[in-house]
């Protein structure tokens, strides 16, 4: 929320990048905060690397807080964020990004025991593709733009149990504009008015605490009628045993009416764009189960394991089986994604060690054809050790593993004859365009992901400003890992390299 004595501040600066952060009160009972962060050498990874590294980004926020009283609490605040990607080449394309947010929160006890919590905020979001060579990649760009208000209220009972209930009304609109196989520019654009309504009981029963309630997505009910399946139940539930180790279990339905749309034939995608699920089609559901266990090992070593299960029973796809203009773009198909997480920590003045893995499948299920979408990861470990030789002084290292995503192979090439004009054209010297044959759907894997990172940190204190200097290099064993691969042309991008940095930051 911003200091209510003084002003202070937070100014830090690398080889990339600077942010500042300012704070401090405006009148009695309110405080503002300003936070911003900046490219501002951004030659210096194309230097270091003696290649080009077109990047640049940008990110801010704004907040101002009022607490006029004991009860009620009121605030303004702002987000933006810009992030861009230039290719020298001309024969590939840029790419933009950028977001803003806007929101009044307003929050106080309009009774003694009624505690009203109210949102009302507007996002945007812009999303673009830069063709400078049309004949290779097509321009498109994506824009999302939403403005809501939502109401969240939690009732005290006397008995000591908390009832919550509230709504949620959004009004997001689309744009997306894209240039079709006939070199055709196309505008699709679409809006959606969401409405949400739920409630929720949270009590004891014997040592359980007990959450649930129900959700409803009365939006969609008014645009594809009513469907059970719309009314999404929340349960969530906790023991704790023994020696502090605690039981959870929870199961949710939830649904989503905007969708992603991109070349799945693309072996990583850069260029996502938003749509509303088609008013044909059922919304997006999944059934969500997750069961987990936590507590201490040993007082040094403590333990959490979850395991979840996720059933998709309903989820938009592309339609494979499209051989007419007249058949659907998309289909509801189902899905299954389920695994398991285990987080270990270890922690005695000297050292901590982390450790967290995650072991995980999904599948998807088009109309009896069965294959893993394109984020289908199935291992994920991640290792933290944090070293303390010093109460000043801190040495980290953070080694990351994931295994490799699905993608679909290219089987080969072949000249597809276009036959432009029937009459006049010379199919004897005709070559055609050159068409990718691909195989079977996401069955080959890319390389797996690693990478290991160092960093060294010594916090001081001089002339009233407390401050941290660090040391830190990215990739420490140089592991070259996939960023993105044009199929069409074999040009590969790794993403970042070894790379150290220097990093101050300074507070007062």
């Amino acid at each position: 929320d911003g200091r209510s004595k003084t002003v202070g501040g937070k100014a830090g600066m690398n080889f990339l990048s600077a942010k500042l952060q300012l704070e401090g009160p405006v009148m009695d009972k309110t405080q503002w905060l300003i936070n911003a962060r900046k490219l501002i050498f951004n030659k210096t990874l194309t230097r270091f690397f003696d290649r080009d590294t077109p990047v640049d980004f940008y990110d801010g926020f704004v907040k101002i807080t009022n607490q006029s009283d004991e009860d009620s609490r009121f605030g303004l605040q702002g987000f933006f964020s810009g992030d861009d990607l230039k290719n020298n080449n001309p024969a590939n394309p840029d790419y933009s990004w950028r977001t803003y947010a806007i929101g009044t929160i307003a929050s106080g006890l309009i009774e003694e025991r009624l505690l009203v919590h109210l949102v009302a905020y507007q996002n945007f979001f812009e999303g673009k593709r830069i063709s400078k060579d049309p004949s290779n990649v097509s321009p498109s760009s994506t824009r999302v733009k939403e403005t809501g208000v939502k109401t969240e209220a939690t009732y005290y009972m006397d008995n000591q149990d908390l009832f919550f209930f509230g709504f949620e009304f959004s009004f997001p609109s689309f744009e997306y504009k894209l240039r079709n196989t006939y070199g055709i520019d196309r505008r699709l654009a679409d809006a959606l008015a969401e409405t949400w309504i739920w409630a929720r009981y949270q009590t004891n029963v014997g040592f359980w605490k007990v959450d649930g309630g129900l959700h409803m997505d009365v939006g969609s009910m008014f645009v594809r009628g009513f469907d059970l399946s719309l009314l999404q139940p929340r349960l969530n539930m906790s023991v704790v045993l023994m020696s502090d180790w605690k039981i959870k279990a929870s199961y949710g339905r939830f649904t989503q009416n905007i969708i992603t749309v991109n070349n799945e034939d693309d072996v990583i995608s850069i260029f996502d764009a938003w749509i509303p699920v088609p008013n044909e089609l059922d919304v997006e559901k999944a059934d969500h189960y997750v069961g987990g266990i936590e507590g201490n090992i040993l007082p040094t070593l403590s333990a959490s394991l979850q395991a979840y299960y996720k059933h998709f029973g309903s989820i938009v796809t592309y339609n494979r089986d499209k051989t007419d203009a007249l058949d659907p773009d998309y289909i509801n198909s189902k899905g299954d994604a389920y695994g398991a997480e285990v987080l270990l920590r270890y922690g005695v003045p000297l050292v901590d060690i982390y450790t967290a893995y995650t072991l995980g499948q999904t599948r998807i299920n088009a109309r009896g054809f069965q294959y893993p979408p394109r984020y289908d990861r199935r291992h994920t470990l991640h290792l933290m050790t944090v070293f303390h030789p010093m109460k000043s002084l801190d040495l980290t290292l953070r080694w990351e593993f994931g295994s490799g995503f699905p993608f679909t192979q290219t089987m080969g090439y072949y000249d597809r004859l276009v036959l432009d004009n029937v009459f006049d054209g010379e199919f004897v010297d005709e070559t055609g365009d050159p068409y990718t044959r691909l195989g079977e759907k996401n069955a080959a894997r890319l390389p797996v992901y690693h990478k290991l990172d160092f960093s060294v940190v010594y916090r001081f204190s001089v002339v009233g400003l407390r401050g941290t200097l660090g040391g830190h290099i990215i990739n420490v064993y140089d592991r070259k890992n996939l960023f993105y691969f044009d199929r069409s042309t074999g040009r590969q991008i790794n993403m970042l390299s070894f790379f150290p940095s220097v990093t101050l930051n300074l507070e007062y």
